[in-house]
C-alpha cells in the first residue's frame, strides 16, 4: 500500500511567521508557486538521539492571502498602500494549516481528503518533543500534483506501452483472470491493473497496460476467445465491444 512518505514533496521552500509579505510576494513570483508552508526552526528533543534541528509547522500562506491583504490596505486608503501590506508579517495573515497528513497516511485516505476538502495540498509532519511539548514538525507537503504523478506511474503511462480495456460482463471478474493467463502464457508483460466499481458499485471494464507495443497476438486470442474489448480508447458509454 502507497503511504504519503512515498510519494510528498520534501525539498520544501519555506517563510517564517515574522518574515514580511513582500517576501513571501517575490517567492510566490520567483518559483511559481500558490502556496507556501510557513515554519520556524526549532530543536528537537528524541528520547535516545542527539537534538536535532526542525521545521516547527505554524501554518500555511497562500497567494490569495496576500491579494487580500493587498485588495485591503488599498481599500483602506493609505497614502502607500502597496508600501503597507508590503510590510507586514506572515503572521498576521497566514492560516493555521489545522488539516494535515502523516508520512504514514495512506494515498487514499489523503487523496479524500483534498477532494472532500477541495484542497491542492497538504502539509506532511510528524511530531516531536519541543520544549517539553509534543510539536507538528514539517517533513514534507502533499500536492493534487503528487497524486496525479503517482497515479500515472502506477498506471504505467510514463513508461512504453499500450491500454487495453476489458468489458466484464455482469461484474464478472473472471473475465479478467482468463486475460491476465492468456497474457501470461505469450509472455506479454502487464505493467497494471485497474477494476474500479461504477457509480452502483459493479465493476464493469478492467483497464491493463500492456508493456509492448505489439499486443496483436494477445489480441487475437481474445477474439478467438470471444471476450470483448476496446485497444487503445477507453470505451464509450453504448459502445460495442470488439
Amino acid at each position: 500500500m502507497l503511504i504519503v512518505h512515498d510519494i510528498m514533496t520534501t525539498k520544501l521552500i519555506t517563510v517564517t511567521p515574522d518574515d514580511t509579505l513582500a517576501h513571501a510576494a517575490n517567492l510566490f513570483r520567483q518559483h511559481g508557486f500558490h502556496h507556501l508552508p510557513v515554519a520556524r526552526t526549532v530543536n528537537v528533543l528524541p528520547s535516545e538521539e542527539k537534538p536535532h534541528k526542525a521545521l516547527l509547522l505554524e501554518g500555511l500562506l497562500t497567494a490569495q492571502d496576500i491579494d487580500l491583504a493587498a485588495a485591503l490596505a488599498q481599500q483602506e486608503g493609505t497614502d502607500d498602500p502597496q508600501q503597507r501590506w508590503q510590510e507586514r508579517h506572515v503572521g498576521d495573515v497566514m492560516h493555521r494549516a489545522l488539516l494535515r497528513v502523516t508520512p504514514t497516511t495512506s494515498i487514499a485516505a489523503a487523496a479524500q481528503m483534498l477532494v472532500d476538502r477541495n484542497l491542492n495540498y497538504l502539509p506532511v509532519v510528524d511530531y516531536g518533543l519541543v520544549q517539553d511539548e509534543n510539536r507538528a514538525l514539517l517533513v514534507g507537503l502533499l500536492t493534487r500534483s503528487d497524486l496525479l504523478l503517482t497515479l500515472a506511474r502506477v498506471m504505467g503511462a510514463l513508461e512504453p506501452g499500450m491500454q487495453l480495456d476489458i468489458l466484464l460482463p455482469s461484474g464478472n471478474v473472471a473475465t479478467l483472470g482468463r486475460v491476465l493467463l492468456l497474457a501470461s502464457e505469450l509472455h506479454m508483460h502487464v505493467r497494471s491493473v485497474i477494476a474500479s466499481p461504477d457509480v452502483d458499485g459493479t465493476v464493469r471494464v478492467a483497464t491493463l497496460r500492456l508493456g509492448t507495443i505489439n499486443p496483436t497476438p494477445l489480441l487475437l486470442r481474445l477474439k478467438a476467445e470471444n471476450i470483448q474489448f476496446s485497444f487503445g480508447n477507453p470505451f464509450a458509454e453504448g459502445e460495442m465491444y470488439g
